[in-house]
């Protein structure tokens, strides 16, 4: 599943970034288990400060928002609209009364990310053989919540072609929820998670991926039940120019009126259960002004 063209544009980094990177490697007979959360909350101005701000020069009324346009100067001050992330992303797993290897891989960076990177990555590899009473329980989920205000496609850009395509961007607020449970006797089971949410321009679109893959030991199948989901809500505003109004020395009044345009949801879930020979699912969400 791949999300429509909407109007994200991740924030940048902040001037202090951090990295967190984990591995786990167990081999046991008994119990295992695993939990971890990860929440991570990032504004281009201030968390937790509702409504979002503006760009510099406007102001919201009843009669729409008034936007303060000064050649020269509106280019030069940045990018100045507020747009806010929350990642999460949460694991759970329990093998007990069995043999457990289980190997995981995390990498947090809150860097600028290019186009073939993410901030957040996960991958797990677990085989489970259990005896009459094992079970090996794993659930995973992985969300991302974004909305921004409008702002200036050049202040977003770095291709000098791509802010021909939209004088405006307008605002947004999307959400993307993906993930998997697992309950089985015996198999092995792979997962992998990435997403994107901060970048240096907005030539580089947000993303999140999702994949699950269950199968047997050897020649044997997996036995129990397994799940897949995605769940999401799409929402793009539109800006329309109603009036223009030029003062002395080029400056620019212009009266915007906004509203939403674009009102999508999307779900979808997998499940299978008994003996399951091969279980795959495969999960991505990109939004973004420009998408190769």
């Amino acid at each position: 599943m791949c999300g429509p063209v909407l109007a994200d544009h991740a924030p940048t980094n902040t001037a202090e970034t951090q990295g967190l990177d984990t591995i786990t490697n167990v081999v046991v007979a008994g119990l295992a288990t695993e939990s971890e959360e990860i929440v991570w909350q990032e504004s281009s101005q201030a968390l937790n400060d509702p409504p979002l701000s503006l760009p510099w020069g406007s102001i919201s009324t009843p009669f729409g928002i008034i936007e303060i346009e000064v050649p020269g100067f509106t280019t030069m001050i940045g990018r100045t609209a507020e747009v806010q992330y929350v990642v999460s992303y949460s694991e759970d797993t329990l093998a007990d009364q069995g043999v457990t290897q289980y190997l995981k891989q995390n990498a947090l960076d809150t860097r600028n990310k290019a186009a073939n990177q993410d901030n957040l990555e996960t991958d797990k590899f677990a085989i489970f053989e259990g005896s009459s009473t094992g079970m090996m329980t794993s659930d995973e989920d992985l969300l991302v919540d974004g909305a921004g205000q409008f702002e200036r496609s050049n202040e977003l850009f770095t291709c000098p072609f791509g802010s021909t395509r939209s004088i405006v961007v307008p605002p947004f607020c999307n959400i993307v929820e993906m993930g998997s449970s697992v309950d089985i006797t015996d198999g092995v089971l792979a997962t992998s998670s990435g997403e994107r949410t901060v970048a240096a321009t907005g030539d580089i679109p947000v993303e999140a991926e999702y994949s699950i893959q269950l199968s047997g030991i050897g020649e044997s199948a997996a036995s129990g039940r397994a799940n897949a989901y995605i769940q999401s809500h799409m929402m793009e505003g539109d800006m329309q120019l109603i009036s223009q109004l030029q003062g002395s020395n080029g400056v620019f009044f212009n009266q915007f009126r906004n509203g939403q345009r674009v009102d999508i949801t999307y779900s979808e879930e997998t499940t299978a259960s008994g003996e399951i020979e091969y279980f795959r699912k495969d999960m991505q969400y990109e939004s973004g002004l420009r998408r190769a």
